[in-house]
């Protein structure tokens, strides 16, 4: 699906026919928005517009050079976006290119971000809305929405720490938890920084104007605070891991501590009834009528004895 954004008698108005894009009645044309586009469809905006998209595997790649490329009359770049689907988060990258004031963004499937940049964008009411606005108005609507995301963890993790405290429960069911929620930190905290390294990037630019980057150092600002507060969770989920294991050591301990006192207290009982297993022909006992019920006596106060004196020593 192909959408073009234009502003006309101060409003902003919008169409699926990329045949028409250049149409002038239409009004001033700022945003050209690719969604899972047909490879037609991405060459015909490519050759429409002299512009040329990243591809997949270019815009996957960590370099500088492939997130983020600026020329005399061009901005190109690619940020990772963070999305909530069914319980899990994932990332998709968002390839964005500026060329002669107007935004085109390619994206391989549905976004949140998007859908509400444009409501906002409904309540413009100027016909000086420039392109790199709506590129800063969609980076500022999805931070809010990775805050959003960090928040909905961050609620996750009380609730397994009030479990993992208050019921001292080890069970692997909340280990796994706790795994799951230090990798989707770990994946926001990522796409946080990309955002970072783009709104970097764009600050030293000297083709954004003053305005524009005082609005890109409160993005930066915010950023920096997110990049705290993921930070801190990150922390606690280590604490919350290091707590369980503690809880998994104690269980241990107390499980070993079991199998060696029971040890200890069948070593008499075990010594006396080898003793009178021995078949020696001389030996007192073996003609004595009480001398089994006498072995069987020694054993109980001889095991009974070692769990009195564990429990005086309060091994037990």
């Amino acid at each position: 699906m192909i959408r073009g954004f234009y502003i006309k008698g101060g409003e902003i108005h919008w169409e699926k026919n990329p045949e028409s894009f250049h149409d002038p009645e239409k009004g001033r044309i700022i945003w050209i928005d690719l969604q899972s586009p047909t490879d037609h469809e991405q060459r015909l905006v490519e050759e429409e517009f002299g512009i040329e998209f990243f591809t997949q595997q270019e815009a996957a790649e960590i370099e500088s050079s492939s997130r983020y490329f600026e020329d005399d009359n061009i901005f190109e770049a690619n940020s990772a976006f963070v999305m909530h689907q069914e319980g899990s988060y994932i990332t998709r990258q968002v390839s964005f290119i500026l060329k002669n004031e107007i935004l085109f963004t390619l994206r391989r499937t549905e976004m949140k971000s998007f859908g509400e940049t444009v409501r906002k964008m409904k309540t413009f009411r100027s016909t000086t809305t420039k392109a790199i606005q709506i590129w800063l108005l969609l980076l500022e609507t999805q931070i809010d929405y990775d805050a959003d995301f960090i928040e909905l963890l961050t609620r996750t993790t009380n609730v397994v720490s009030k479990r993992l405290v208050k019921e001292q429960s080890i069970e692997e069911e909340i280990l796994i938890r706790i795994t799951e929620l230090q990798e989707n930190t770990i994946l926001i905290r990522e796409s946080i920084v990309d955002k970072q390294r783009l709104v970097s990037s764009l600050l030293r630019s000297y083709a954004v104007e003053e305005p524009e980057k005082e609005r890109l150092r409160t993005i930066i600002k915010d950023i920096n605070s997110l990049l705290q507060h993921t930070q801190f969770s990150f922390e606690r989920l280590e604490y919350l891991q290091n707590t369980f294991l503690g809880l998994v050591n104690i269980e241990q301990n107390q499980v070993i501590k079991i199998f060696t006192v029971m040890t200890v207290v069948f070593m008499p009982p075990t010594l006396i009834a080898s003793i009178y297993g021995m078949n020696f022909k001389v030996m007192p006992e073996l003609e004595w009528v009480g001398g089994y019920p006498f072995a069987l006596i020694m054993m109980v106060i001889s095991s009974l004895a070692f769990l009195w004196y564990f429990k005086r020593k309060k091994w037990l």
